[in-house]
């Protein structure tokens, strides 16, 4: 209704609004919101005439035209981020997306910098929120069975001191699976390690939790931090709680502590446990890859997701919590958002050679790109997924021969058996592989008797 209407409207139904009785009163205000939209308080003013109608013009659009359409294209462009984080980057999206995409205008570009969070989100309701995973994930998580080593490695909270007082190189990590729902045979699992200072996190995969392949994930994942690794905190699940992997990590340069999270607590492992959503469930979905054939694309692509997300994506951080006086609940405080990167160029337990590098790694990087060629190396991905799903259910050897680029990987359920040489008898493969494991599992023991925490750690370990 125009607002010369709405004028008339109101001083017709005032006239039928008095001497009325109070139902057919309460029916008259119902029938006045819904028709003109007013508010009922300011319905019941008009018709009891202690006010007039009159037009309220506004201050008007601030944002209107090419300046929507802009934000749209570079939010686009940039994944799709969280407004408040977007908003922290906005000025080198702008830059990046003017640069490779098309230019964009000086006093868009201005509008666009000067643009709050909240305005942000105002024009952009409605907006499908595309991302270059499957789809959303599966809250619900199973739980990992019971393990001998636990009796050996210390188990307390993850998060007993808070990250804002932590060194880098306080890491916490977890798998989640690739299995689609699905639990049978074999599949990729991604194994995920985050630190807590600076909140950098790499994922890399592993063939089905083996201890070939869990050991070669982490390997990968701890050679991609930029700072020393001082401890790694993990749940009570047996992918990474273990004497292979206790081995491993006794013979890493420094020694990392290893620790593990308390019984039935989800939260003792809180930052790694947020990031394989956010970061992890939110590139892969509930999609289940088990062609093995796939390992070597999903490390690439899970190296170009990683650096993505430490260098283009801002992240806040926890660093003051108090229980509210009287009421339920904490009353939290974060820091603005910064990249993983951006923090860890703030640190003063760094070097000032190894920040060179990093800054000159980041120079080379531009994220509009790197997000293109992600969404290319997912395409691969799946059209290989697919490919080799087709073939199963069409009992196509030949094909699914050809597709396996990795024999070792499908030589056993674990993953680890290698194929079979010369006139070596299965027996004697079990046998050196028994031997192996006993000269492991003496590693891993010596290993957690003679490990010391970290200084920041003493006081919070209850072994």
């Amino acid at each position: 209704m125009s607002r010369r209407s709405i004028r008339e409207y109101i001083q017709r139904k005032r006239e039928d609004y008095e001497g009325e009785f109070p139902e057919r009163k309460t029916r008259a205000i119902d029938e006045v919101c819904r028709t003109t939209g007013l508010s009922r308080k300011y319905v019941i003013r008009l018709l009891n005439g202690k006010v007039e109608y009159r037009e309220r013009k506004g201050r008007g659009k601030t944002y209107k035209g090419d300046v929507v359409e802009v934000l749209k294209a570079v939010w686009r462009s940039a994944g799709c981020p969280c407004l408040p984080y977007f908003k922290a980057q906005v000025g080198m999206w702008a830059d990046e997306y003017s640069a490779n995409v098309e230019p964009i205008g000086g006093e868009a570009r201005g509008l666009l910098l000067k643009m709050s969070a909240r305005t942000m989100s105002r024009l952009l309701d409605g907006e499908v929120r595309v991302k270059p995973g499957w789809s959303k994930a599966n809250r619900r998580s199973g739980r990992n069975g019971a393990n001998l080593i636990k009796g050996l490695v210390p188990c307390a909270s993850g998060e007993a001191v808070m990250a804002c007082e932590v060194p880098p190189g306080d890491l916490q990590v977890d798998t989640f699976a690739l299995g689609g729902g699905d639990a049978s045979d074999n599949f990729f699992w991604i194994l995920s390690c985050t630190d807590r200072r600076t909140q950098w996190t790499e994922l890399s995969p592993a063939w089905n939790r083996s201890r070939n392949a869990t050991c070669s994930a982490l390997d990968r994942c701890l050679g991609r931090f930029p700072f020393p690794v001082q401890a790694i905190h993990s749940d009570n699940g047996c992918e990474t709680l273990n004497f292979h992997v206790a081995a491993y990590l006794g013979q890493r340069p420094g020694r990392p502590f290893m620790w593990r999270s308390r019984p039935r607590r989800s939260n003792d492992n809180a930052h790694v446990e947020e990031k394989n959503r956010s970061v992890g469930r939110q590139l892969f979905g509930e999609i289940r890859l088990d062609c093995p054939g796939l390992n070597a694309d999903l490390v690439e692509l899970c190296a170009m997701w990683s650096d993505f997300t430490n260098f283009f994506r801002p992240c806040k951080m926890l660093v003051a919590k108090a229980k509210r006086a009287g009421g339920k609940g904490f009353a939290c405080a974060y820091d603005s958002p910064r990249t993983p990167f951006e923090r860890v160029l703030e640190s003063k337990d760094l070097p000032e050679e190894g920040k060179r590098e990093l800054a000159a790694r980041k120079a080379k990087m531009v994220g509009i790109k790197l997000l293109a060629k992600i969404e290319r190396k997912l395409q691969r991905i799946r059209r290989t997924q697919e490919k080799y799903n087709k073939a199963r259910r069409e009992h196509n050897s030949p094909l699914l021969a050809a597709m396996v680029a990795d024999s070792a990987l499908c030589a056993a359920p674990s993953g680890s058996s290698a194929p079979l040489r010369g006139k070596t008898s299965r027996r004697q493969l079990a046998c050196n592989a028994k031997t192996a494991r006993s000269h492991e599992r003496s590693l891993g023991v010596q290993y957690l008797a003679n490990q010391k925490p970290p200084p920041y750690l003493a006081g919070a370990l209850s072994i």
